[in-house]
């Protein structure tokens, strides 16, 4: 938008009214809105500002009606901004000669939002009809309104977990994001000014869906992209389903297909997931790969696989699409760290908690091994109604490794026997 050269800079450091006098003079309109929103704190209340603002005004709209072509769309488009964020106010006549000429210059979407504010105004009508009209003659190439309160609703309930801190949305977290899409919006503290003096809602939930439904399409797109790779990591597993509206798929469709598997690949692929609690948990680990992998299955574990430079994340989605079960050693440290979503453990746990979710009744991927602590120590609360297999005593590891073997393997040591035929009695 406006480009802040070294003259600009020099302003913002040090208000000089006779600065000011002469850029209104050159013409140097971006230069004076770009000090206006750095200072729009103290415009109200600084009367040499205020004459200053009055002085810019009467000029900027004097060549606004010469149409001498000396004003850019950015400017036409930054004076909007700070007058819609309150931050300036033009007169009524004035407002309805910026926002026609935006929309008299501006092409497409933003043309149409603009004429629609002064929908009588003669030029303004040409553009809303020849709008409507092309959208009668051809679909519209958006995300439907039923889509994006879907879309809403999901993300809400990702940045509302207020004891997450990597995911939670306060009001200013939310507002400093989307300054970064619309750089005059707003700050927190006025932007709740304006609703409580308006009487609207100040409530989280309300007035984010109202400024996300207020912006353009393609800036509302770009805004909860920004949302989304910010919480993708830690919740991955409720991000796909808002990834396939935007495409619009049903989310039925996400459910992972069942794995056929050939009858001539023998060799299972079993990832590891462990929390690093202390070098003598992490060797136990290490030997219990290495003896799975002497026994025929294929392990990956991050000591295998990780070093400087690699990405973490993308492991751990890559291991767990590839693996064929996953062998999760459970600890109180474990549990923690699974719960609160933290580090490495806190991302795989939260694909996994997808999966097991989607398959509450048939989980025949995940494999979960006491080590350390009791079941309430150690056990995730969502994976406590499964069986787990108990090497926390390690004179009997053994046994206890045998039976982890044989349920990779699917080899149970106990096997039912076959249907027979119904005996028949001689009378």
């Amino acid at each position: 938008m406006v480009i802040i050269n070294t003259e600009n800079i020099k302003l913002m450091q040090s208000f000089n009214q006779e600065d000011i006098f002469n850029l209104i003079q050159n013409k140097n309109w971006s230069a004076i809105l770009t000090f206006l929103h750095k200072n729009k704190a103290v415009i109200k209340s600084d009367t040499l500002l205020q004459y200053s603002v009055s002085i810019f005004k009467s000029e900027f709209f004097k060549g606004l009606n010469k149409k001498e072509g000396i004003i850019s769309l950015d400017d036409l488009d930054n004076l909007f901004l700070l007058q819609s964020g309150d931050f300036i106010e033009l007169s009524k006549g004035n407002y309805k000669k910026l926002v026609c000429e935006l929309a008299y210059r501006s092409k497409g979407e933003s043309a149409y939002n603009y004429a629609i504010l002064f929908p009588n105004d003669p030029k303004c009508k040409g553009i809303i009809n020849k709008k409507e009209s092309s959208l009668s003659k051809s679909p519209k190439k958006t995300i439907k309104k039923m889509n994006w309160i879907e879309i809403y609703n999901r993300i809400f309930e990702i940045i509302n977990v207020q004891d997450d801190a990597r995911t939670y949305f306060s009001g200013p977290r939310f507002i400093k994001l989307l300054k970064k899409i619309d750089k005059y919006h707003p700050d927190y503290k006025q932007y709740i000014d304006i609703r409580n003096q308006e009487g609207k809602s100040t409530s989280r939930r309300i007035y984010y869906y109202d400024i996300l439904m207020k912006l353009e399409e393609n800036d509302r797109i770009n805004f909860v992209n920004r949302i989304i790779e910010i919480v993708e990591p830690f919740e991955i597993e409720k991000i796909i389903p808002i990834k396939n509206l935007f495409k619009g798929k049903r989310i039925e469709s996400l459910k992972p297909k069942p794995k056929v598997k050939k009858e001539s690949d023998n060799i299972e692929t079993v990832f590891i997931s462990y929390s690093w609690d202390d070098i003598d948990h992490k060797e136990w680990v290490l030997i219990l790969a290495n003896n799975l992998i002497t026994n025929g299955v294929n392990v990956i574990l991050d000591r295998y696989e990780l070093g400087l430079g690699k990405s973490l994340p993308f492991f751990v989605e890559q291991s767990i699409k590839v693996a064929d079960r996953i062998v999760i050693i459970l600890t109180p440290n474990y549990k923690k760290k699974a719960e609160n979503r933290k580090g490495g453990v806190g991302y795989e746990y939260s694909i996994m908690n997808s999966e097991l979710y989607n398959n509450q009744t048939n989980n025949d991927r995940i494999i979960p091994v006491l080590r350390k602590g009791n079941s309430d120590e150690s056990i995730p609360d969502f994976i406590k109604q499964y069986i787990h297999l108990d090497m926390s005593n390690d004179e009997k590891y053994e046994n206890s490794f045998n039976d982890l073997l044989r349920e990779i393997y699917d080899e149970p040591e106990i096997i039912k026997p076959i249907l027979g035929n119904r005996k028949s009695f001689a009378r």
